[in-house]
């Protein structure tokens, strides 16, 4: 019988692993595929879109989270960033920079298009968790690693009455989403016939007075 997955909060040293896992995970998905339309450019690009966010946007506020395989491998992360903290300060973006741009190179443009949508559909109220990315290797998909690392935090916000958050990009992730406990709110598109994302929220499980 499999041990259950051990999700803990991930470590400096954890960055790059994390990065080539989300890489990975995030080949295909719509919304990168906006920023990269060439897939062998996005291929190319994603480890270093994602060591640099992890790196120098998530991590500081100790919202990252990874899940290992027996192997100790790390097979999962859930990029969380925590209650008003999800948009990217002044410092975090001067350090990024040099790195985003390295990695985004002639598709800057088609980046800021994508944050400046998310920032505008993202909700301010009430204060919240949000979930940026989450993926798992494709190697162990269906293994349970996602759900672990969902549980972890929803726990969390359900402990501490905090609502949670996340972008859905693709159609047929929105009922494995609705399974605990998020609901579609709105569906918005990038600019120019990008992709169709939805906005999903969940609401901390009320808890009852014994």
């Amino acid at each position: 019988m499999q041990p259950e997955p051990i999700v803990r909060t991930s470590k400096r040293g954890d960055v790059r692993a994390a990065a080539r896992v989300l890489a990975d995970a995030f080949a295909d998905d719509p919304l990168m595929a906006y920023i990269w339309p060439d897939r062998e450019a996005r291929s190319a690009s994603l480890p270093r879109y994602f060591e640099v966010s992890l790196r120098h946007v998530h991590s500081a506020g100790g919202g990252v989270q990874v899940v290992c395989d027996a192997g100790g491998r790390i097979a999962g992360v859930a990029v969380w960033d925590p209650p008003n903290r999800w948009e990217q300060s002044t410092t975090s973006a001067i350090r990024a920079a040099p790195g985003q741009l390295l990695a985004l190179r002639t598709r800057v443009f088609a980046a800021l298009r994508v944050r400046g949508t998310l920032e505008e559909r993202h909700p301010r109220h009430p204060p919240h968790w949000y979930l940026s990315n989450i993926g798992t290797a494709s190697a162990v998909r269906g293994a349970g690693y996602g759900r672990a690392l969902l549980d972890s935090r929803l726990a969390d916000c359900d402990a501490n009455e905090l609502s949670a958050y996340l972008v859905c990009t693709r159609r047929e992730n929105i009922a494995y989403y609705e399974k605990f406990g998020f609901v579609v709110t709105e569906s918005f598109s990038l600019p120019g016939n990008g992709p169709e994302l939805w906005s999903m929220v969940r609401v901390a499980a009320v808890r009852t007075v014994p």
